[in-house]
């Protein structure tokens, strides 16, 4: 199924999802640092198992980000060569919505809450 949507709304999801995940990058290297917090001050083999395991889903979470942001400018490129080809009333046409970026934030942001609350607990046992 097609979705169409106007081209200033979708735009606006793409700086807020832009917005986001620059949070989203922002509370890694938060999470880096008091993972390095935990590692530093805890030498034993289960817990520096666990900062691995950690160490790893962070690396995997930054690498969607950087995946998520590589998709939406590539489809703002897409909006921007279309609205050249034919800028009128551009204002008040929609386009086709590729829904697959919206699906993937969507799965994004719950995959990085339950990362996030993984790792609280950890911390909330090992600080």
């Amino acid at each position: 199924m097609e979705t169409k949507t106007y081209f200033f709304d979708l735009h606006a999801d793409h700086v807020e999802w832009l917005k986001a995940l620059d949070f989203y990058t922002d509370e890694l290297v938060i999470f880096k640092s008091r993972l390095a917090e935990v590692s530093a001050k805890n030498s034993s083999i289960e817990i520096k198992k666990e900062v691995e395991k950690f160490q790893n889903k962070f690396i995997i979470q930054k690498n969607e980000i950087d995946n998520l942001k590589h998709y939406i400018h590539g489809s703002e490129k897409e909006m921007e060569e279309e609205i050249k080809k034919n800028p009128v009333a551009v204002d008040h046409r929609k386009t086709v919505e590729d829904t697959s970026i919206r699906d993937k934030m969507t799965i994004f942001i719950e995959i990085f809450a339950e990362l996030k609350e993984e790792f609280n607990v950890f911390l909330g046992r090992n600080m």
